[in-house]
């Protein structure tokens, strides 16, 4: 009975130094909402950001929300759409289902088709509300994106060779 007992202590003992060992971290502060990392709340600081850069006027910036809000719903419906893509395509991986995958890889290449039009459509308009010396700086600015990569996944900058 004495062993048990020396050992349950020997026990609680070690469990409680090793709590005092291996401090846990803080808790983060919970007053602070936490950052939203979504295409719409980046899409509206890209939108703020074009604006300062161009230095568009306030009748500039309304017509540009303007064209904006008349192609959300196709953007819109491209996410909904990309989406569901992307769990049938999971599905047909799943299932190896190279028939069904090749099926909706051209489903996937006629979407990208249909909203690069629209997307095309929508910059060409945004464009036509911006002076010669606006569409220039615009057309420095995604030159410059370009050379940077333009925010893409898959640009990854080179390695250093040893």
């Amino acid at each position: 009975m004495y062993l048990y007992k020396r050992n349950f202590i020997l026990a609680a003992f070690l469990i409680l130094s090793a709590g005092a060992a291996f401090p846990q971290n803080a808790p983060a502060d919970t007053t602070q909402e936490p950052k939203q990392h979504t295409r719409a709340h980046d899409g509206a600081r890209g939108t703020e950001r074009v604006a300062k850069a161009l230095n568009l006027t306030d009748a500039q910036k309304e017509q540009a929300k303007a064209i904006h809000e008349k192609y959300r719903a196709s953007s819109e419906d491209f996410r909904t759409q990309m989406g569901a893509l992307r769990e049938q395509f999971k599905a047909a991986k799943e299932a190896n289902n190279t028939a069904e995958l090749d099926k909706l890889k051209q489903q996937r290449e006629a979407l990208f088709a249909k909203n690069k039009e629209t997307w095309t459509a929508e910059r060409n308009e945004f464009r036509s509300i911006l002076t010669a010396d606006q569409q220039a700086k615009l057309d420095q600015m995604r030159e410059s994106r370009r050379d940077n990569g333009g925010g893409k996944r898959d640009s990854k900058p080179e390695k250093p060779q040893a």
